[in-house]
This record gives C-alpha cells, structure tokens and sequence, in this order.
C-alpha cells in the first residue's frame, strides 16, 4: 500500500481552543471517514454529485476505507456497478455510515483531515503512482483520464510528476485556516518524501483562489478547461518551490508562504499540529 509516515505530522487528541485547527495523516478508519463525509459533504452542496450512481453494500464503511477495501467492494457489487465505480465513482451507503463518495483512488492515496473545536472539517489528499505498488494501478487521473487532455508544451514536464493534488476541500462554515493549514500539511509531507511536484484537475473557482491576492501560486494551467466531477475544472501543474516564491514576492502572501513552508510566523498562531 502507499505508506504514509506519520512523524510528519503530530497529531494533538487534546480538546481544541477556540480558533485552533490540526491537520494530520489520516491513518485510522474513523479519520478517514471523517475525511470522506467532509468530501461528500461539500461535493454535494456544491452540486458536484449529480448524476452519481448510488449503491448500498453490506459492509462497514470502516471494512472499506482500509487496506482490501477495494477486493471487498469488487466482491460486493454487482459487476456493472462495480463499473460504474471505476469509471466516475460511487455514492455509497454503509451498514455503519450515512453515504460517502468513494472513488477507486482511495487506496493510493495519502489523506489528510483538518478539524477544529467544531469537529472534522477539511480534506485534502495526495494520490500516488507508485509504479511498484500494487495499490498504484491507476495512475494519476489528471495524466490518465481520457477527458483531460495536456497541452503538448506541458505533456513532457506533467508526466514526470507521481503525486496529484486531490479532493481539496473544506465545509462551507470553516474558516480559511483550514485551507491553509492543509497545504502546509501536504507540502511538509511532500518535502519530506522529495515530491518536488502536483498535477491536479481543480474546480476553476479554486484555481483563481490559488492564484488570487491571499496565495499567489502563480499556477500554470497545462490543459483546457474540461466538466470534472460536476463542475468547470482545469488541470495545472504545481511546482512546490516555483508556487512559495511566486507567492513570497508579493505583500499580501508572503507570510502564508512561510507558513506554508514550515517556518512559525506571527498571525498563524490559531494552527497547532505540525
């Protein structure tokens, strides 16, 4: 399986003070159902979801998001449904769980969860290809899926990348710290395993976000715009380093930068966890 090293990230069980946020590795089952209900939670109220098949399996949900998930739901589901899920996904209805939205990238991918005093309350995942793993046998969606095409000028750089950026979301009533603390999470990972580089299909709503005043990413879209999972998504390249510089020149991000980074800085004390 994609293993993930979970000294990166020091979890804090202790009950939160107002205004705190942790971000983690989500390694428990609990987490990452948790994760999972952030996801369909916001997928649905963005309306992402219409138009998703549906399926109830007699199974825990906990049985599911682990290790032979995959095997259980490939020997539970009717064979067209089974399908369905891997082509778009399915939203699934556990013994022990209200739906969740799960795709077949779940089991090469690390997770990552932020909550606050109010509970769980952010998402964001990395899927690995790993071509030695046998949980990696998908690839990468942006780099597989036949809907997304890559420019020609990018196709070279995009397919030396082995992490996309994924399911990056959080409730509408959280605050923006969740956003943040979550790409500190995802960046502090990846620095710590070399992954120098993302690819990522995203909601063009989030891409002007990465790109706008507060983060300044400087994000390149290597590809045209396409409908991905409900909504207009474009598919660009991140480039970790290359995206914190562009955002350290400016006035507006350049302390989200060095937060992003790692460093502790002045304003940001509301995270705890890293």
């Amino acid at each position: 399986m994609v293993e993930a090293d979970t000294k990166v990230i020091e979890k804090d069980d202790r009950e939160l003070r107002e205004g705190e946020v942790i971000v983690g590795v989500a390694t428990t089952p609990e987490e990452k159902i948790e994760r999972l209900e952030v996801v369909t939670d916001r997928y649905k109220l963005q309306g992402y979801l219409q138009g998703v098949p549906f399926a109830w399996v007699d199974l825990d949900a906990k049985e599911v998001v682990e290790d032979n998930g995959y095997s259980l739901l490939e020997q539970n589901l009717e064979p067209a449904v089974f399908e369905k899920f891997l082509k778009e996904g399915l939203l699934i209805s556990f013994r022990d769980s209200e739906q969740l939205y799960i795709d077949k990238y779940h089991w090469q991918s690390i997770q990552f969860v932020a909550r606050n005093e109010q509970g769980y309350v952010g998402s964001v995942r990395l899927i690995m290809d790993t071509p030695d793993d046998q949980h990696c046998k998908f690839g990468l969606p942006t780099l597989c899926d036949k809907a997304i095409e890559i420019d020609e000028e990018w196709r070279e750089a995009a397919n030396k990348v082995t992490a996309e950026l994924s399911q990056f979301a959080k409730l509408k009533e959280a605050p923006a710290s969740v956003t943040v603390g979550l790409l500190r999470a995802v960046a502090q990972y990846s620095k710590k395993n070399n992954i120098e580089e993302w690819v990522a299909t995203t909601d063009n709503m989030v891409v002007k976000l990465l790109n706008g005043i507060f983060f300044n990413f400087g994000l390149p879209k290597i590809g045209k715009s396409v409908q991905y999972l409900g909504s207009e998504s474009t598919p660009i390249l991140i480039n970790i380093e290359q995206s914190l510089k562009n955002a350290e020149e400016k006035a507006s991000s350049k302390e989200m930068a060095r937060f992003i980074r790692g460093e502790e800085v002045k304003g940001f004390e509301w995270y705890t966890g890293i």
